[in-house]
């Protein structure tokens, strides 16, 4: 009898065993795993790989100062291609894989797709993109250490309304983020008697845009609302101005410094609200945390970041640490509940606070404009020859 109590107790320890190393458990393990799904082909490879390269760059930092809660981390990174069907098969085998968390896709579609399973499966999980939908479906294992359009955009249209501009056409891709910033700015833009005079899209891949801008400007529009991904801005800048455009444009994102490089004058007069820039060079940053960060990132990869999804993410991997830290374990369902406590976490976006209630860790931001092919502050902008021969026209 007791032979046989002893072989069923055995058993059950055996069936615990198997279960706890499927669920990925890390309290038991000396590891800590991080899942990074990201478009690594197709027209999102570049800011795709500048994330996945963040990331790597935080590992090292954190290991090399003793690992989080003295477990060593470890990366698994797949190629969601951007795609929301490749990011559920990513997805699911992250989950199979046991990760401990997510810092997920910059591609908002992406991570509104794989965002259920991650919730299933209790996963604490950070979003690197910017729309505000995969925030709206009240995960509570979601959050984000980035900028939320959503809450961007009321200051761009302030800044209009202070301008005194009365009509704005819009120019779109049709991914989530793109689409989400049309439908809130032309909702914000209708509040404030703005005008919005044509909303014109484009198609993933085309690079001739003007049927798009031929009605922009026969529209009689003052100002420009751009909302693409960044590959996309250099194009459009460059074909508004040939075309005749000399307006004020506002990007929905970061107009990022390969996207000024490329276009070169034809992006002055563009400006945008967003939590940092991107810099052609560790030199011209006068900040010096992102400055740190671009050092290590330079000294790993031999570049600088061209995309600001590395900043993204990077600060995501910061927010993590910091929960896991504030939660004293890597228990999953703990780390989840010690973000929401979070204030004052360094970044290079700046201080987030996620006690909002929101899971959203940023809620302020700066608005940038390019004048002489060089970013400055809305505020130093005023009074420049280019604005008063904008606002002129107005």
């Amino acid at each position: 009898m007791k032979r046989k109590m002893l072989l069923v107790s055995l058993a059950i320890l055996l069936i615990a065993s198997v279960s706890l190393f499927a669920n990925g458990s890390s309290e038991s393990s000396d590891t800590y795993v991080i899942g990074v799904p990201q478009p690594l082909t197709g027209t999102n490879a570049q800011p795709g790989a500048c994330a996945l390269n963040a990331v790597k760059v935080a590992a090292k930092q954190f290991n090399d100062a003793g690992g989080i809660l003295g477990k060593t981390v470890e990366i698994i990174s797949y190629d969601d291609q951007g795609s929301p069907e490749e990011s559920v098969r990513v997805a699911q085998r992250l989950v199979s894989d046991g990760v401990d968390a997510i810092i997920g896709s910059c591609i908002s579609s992406a991570v509104l797709s794989a965002g259920q399973i991650y919730e299933n499966n209790q996963i604490p999980t950070f979003g690197t993109g910017t729309s505000p939908t995969w925030m709206a479906q009240g995960w509570e294992y979601l959050f984000r250490a980035c900028q939320n359009n959503d809450f961007a955009l009321p200051l761009v249209v302030d800044k209009l309304t202070e301008l005194g501009v009365e009509r704005v056409a819009i120019f779109a891709g049709q991914d989530d983020a793109a689409v989400a910033g049309v439908n809130t700015f032309t909702e914000l833009a209708n509040q404030a008697g703005i005008t919005v005079t044509t909303t014109e899209y484009y198609v993933e891949g085309n690079t001739d845009f003007s049927g798009q801008v031929a009605r922009i400007i026969n529209s009689n529009a003052q100002v420009v609302f751009i909302s693409t991904f960044g590959p996309t801005q250099p194009l459009i800048a460059r074909q508004l101005r040939q075309f005749g455009f000399n307006g004020l444009c506002f990007t929905k994102d970061i107009y990022q410094v390969d996207a000024l490089q490329v276009a070169g004058a034809a992006s002055n007069g563009i400006a945008f609200a967003y939590p940092y820039l991107t810099y052609a060079s560790i030199d011209d940053c006068k900040d010096p945390f992102i400055k740190q960060f671009l050092e290590a990132y330079y000294e790993m990869f031999g570049e600088l970041p061209v995309s600001d999804c590395a900043y993204r993410a990077y600060d995501s991997m910061l927010v993590l640490k910091a929960a896991v830290e504030a939660a004293g374990t890597t228990e999953k369902t703990a780390v989840a509940e010690a973000v929401n406590t979070l204030s004052g976490v360094q970044t290079l976006a700046g201080m987030q606070d996620f006690t909002y209630g929101d899971r959203e860790g940023l809620h302020s931001f700066n608005i940038f404009v390019i004048d002489n092919e060089q970013y400055i502050t809305f505020d130093e902008w005023v009074g420049s020859p280019l604005y008063n021969e904008i606002v002129s026209q107005y």
